[in-house]
């Protein structure tokens, strides 16, 4: 391929995995898994791409010689690369991930949400000084379309040969979830990591004096201490805890169901979302009509939360990814407002 093709190439990929990438960590059930598809074949399709990417960075070193242009296009090249190095040998081989000041313990798949992270401001700075004029048949020809049909053919079979590799050799990658997340400490009460969001602190809250407050559009606020939500009728629900961190734990989760506690309160007739918030501030909103399969939660596979855990009770969100499980539960707002506002991924 040409440079202008390769560049090109490039760009329209890595914009499908950052939005891949990024939309995959709200998936948690497995009719999302082909967002996880579309990422491992573009990612390897890129892999693909380095080839001509780098005799272009060395043909363009060779003519200016070190610039910050070429540097920067090297050092582009470096980060990518670490990217995808991550990326596979988390998939197969497993890679033991590092701890940063600031930021704490990261697994091989943090590590490697993490080096992609760092790619996209060197990438928006190289394809700023580096971006062409675009041309339909770019994007819309006869070329064009045989380019990155024969992109997405060339991922899709290295994604499949390395994925028969690994079952083949029977590499840890195999026990992966479809997205990507490792089995951690399943049923084993409190055996799971403790990891939370980035903002969030490990509260240790006394249960004597632990409220949950309800309030909003109810006809009935309320005020219930931990001996209150233990006389309501409990349940147990299996689930699967997926953090986007790259670990997964599969417990039964003994708690009381929200619409229980949510009846006492009598939800007005315009409510239709439900707001959860932690003693931490963090908060995360669910739709009014899934109180029924959400739980407030206080064992795991029969042994009480710790603190690490979210203790005294924490929210247990099946089909949803971990940060969705809110740790320390003190209030809970009903609200007129639709269940999709609210950013994506926590900014809190």
């Amino acid at each position: 391929m040409t440079s202008r093709a390769t560049n090109l190439a490039i760009f329209a990929i890595v914009v499908v995995e950052f939005a891949s990438g990024v939309l995959s960590l709200l998936v948690g059930q497995p009719d999302g898994a082909w967002l996880f598809w579309i990422h491992r074949i573009g990612g390897l399709a890129l892999a693909v791409l380095i080839l001509w990417k780098w005799r272009i960075v060395l043909r363009a070193y060779q003519r200016h010689g070190l610039t910050p242009l070429t540097a920067l296009a090297a050092l582009l090249t470096i980060v990518f690369v670490g990217t995808l190095a991550s990326g596979i040998l988390w998939a197969t081989v497993g890679f033991p991930g590092l701890r940063l000041p600031g930021i704490g313990g990261l697994t091989g798949l943090g590590v490697h949400i993490l080096l992609a992270l760092l790619l996209i401001p060197f990438f928006v700075i190289h394809a700023a000084h580096r971006w062409p004029r675009l041309l339909r048949p770019d994007f819309a020809s006869r070329r064009a379309a045989l380019r990155y049909a024969g992109l997405s053919v060339a991922g899709l079979a290295l994604w499949q040969g390395h994925e028969r590799i690994t079952r083949a050799a029977e590499l840890p990658g195999i026990n992966r979830r479809f997205t990507g997340s490792r089995e951690e400490g399943s049923f084993s009460g409190n055996g799971y990591p403790t990891t939370n969001w980035f903002t969030d602190a490990r509260q240790r809250i006394d249960p004597a004096t632990w409220q949950l407050r309800i309030h909003g559009l109810v006809d009935h606020e309320l005020e219930l201490a931990l001996p209150d939500l233990a006389a309501m009728p409990a349940t147990t629900t299996r689930a699967i805890l997926d953090c986007t961190g790259g670990w997964f734990t599969e417990q039964d989760w003994r708690g009381v169901p929200l619409a229980t506690v949510l009846a006492q309160a009598h939800p007005a007739n315009d409510a239709r979302s439900i707001l959860v918030t932690s003693a931490t501030g963090y908060r995360r909103r669910f739709p009014l009509s899934e109180a029924g399969k959400l739980l407030l939660g206080t064992h795991s596979s029969g042994v009480a939360l710790s603190a690490g855990h979210g203790a005294p009770v924490r929210l247990i969100a099946p089909g949803y990814r971990g940060f969705e499980w809110v740790k320390w539960v003190v209030e809970i707002e009903i609200s007129a407002a639709p269940a999709w506002l609210q950013s994506p991924l926590p900014l809190q």
